[in-house]
């Protein structure tokens, strides 16, 4: 939630109490490119949404699966974007309030957590560009790619940075989606280093452990030792 003239003052800004849904987590997509774009880089949002639907607040088996699932999405997804935070109202969301040590939803999002904090080298780094040169750090597509037609359509990948192309899975149950690789560069698959040439759509694999992810071929993407706080690296 910001104002005309925010982006002199380098605020961080987040968007709101939005609600726990598929939709909801979808449209900050847009949103964060969307603010990117009015130059404010230091953009969030509630990791699960702030406010919760009844059904989740009882922890009710019937939608206990969901609840894990849409958390454990919005968690990866999370992990990309300038400020990374989970908040919101009952239920609590640390993992292991959200699901036992060792299910794929805990691991999955314990496994986000090791890899954003061994990416602050990076982030930081993307950071000072903002301060240096007015650079973003959630990018559109259309920022990187200029020449390719195809992006300017696409609301719902972007760009971290140079180096990743973020692709949030935001269906309930999905173990897959359709990626739009730019034209213009080769695509290297985070998990699994596979190659691919750019200018195409893949259906890219994305059980619950995982988000498709992606690196720019040639990137440099500095990294770090996991900590277990931000003031110890």
């Amino acid at each position: 939630k910001g104002y005309a003239g925010t982006q002199r003052n380098a605020v961080a800004v987040w968007s709101g109490d939005i609600v726990s849904r598929w939709d909801d987590m979808r449209d900050q997509i847009s949103g964060g490119v969307n603010m990117a774009l009015s130059g404010l880089p230091n953009w969030t949002f509630d990791i699960g949404g702030f406010a919760v639907e009844k059904r989740y607040e009882d922890q009710d088996p019937a939608h206990l699966p969901e609840w894990r699932e849409l958390n454990t999405r919005w968690f990866q997804f999370g992990a990309f974007v300038p400020i990374f935070r989970s908040h919101g109202q009952f239920p609590y969301r640390e993992i292991w309030n959200i699901a036992p040590e060792g299910t794929p939803f805990y691991e999955s999002m314990a496994y986000y957590n090791r890899l954003r904090s061994a990416l602050l080298p990076y982030i930081y780094s993307l950071a000072g560009d903002t301060y240096q040169r007015d650079g973003v750090i959630m990018r559109g597509m259309m920022m990187d790619f200029p020449n390719d037609p195809k992006v300017r359509d696409i609301n719902d990948q972007y760009l971290f940075g140079p180096a990743f192309l973020v692709a949030p899975v935001t269906r309930f149950g999905a173990t897959s989606r359709q990626v739009y690789l730019p034209a213009g560069s080769s695509w290297l698959e985070f998990a699994t280093g596979k190659r691919y040439k750019g200018g195409q759509s893949i259906e890219a694999a994305a059980p619950i452990e995982r988000m498709p992810l992606f690196v720019r071929a040639g990137s440099i993407v500095p990294t770090g030792p996991v900590q277990e706080y931000v003031d110890q690296v």
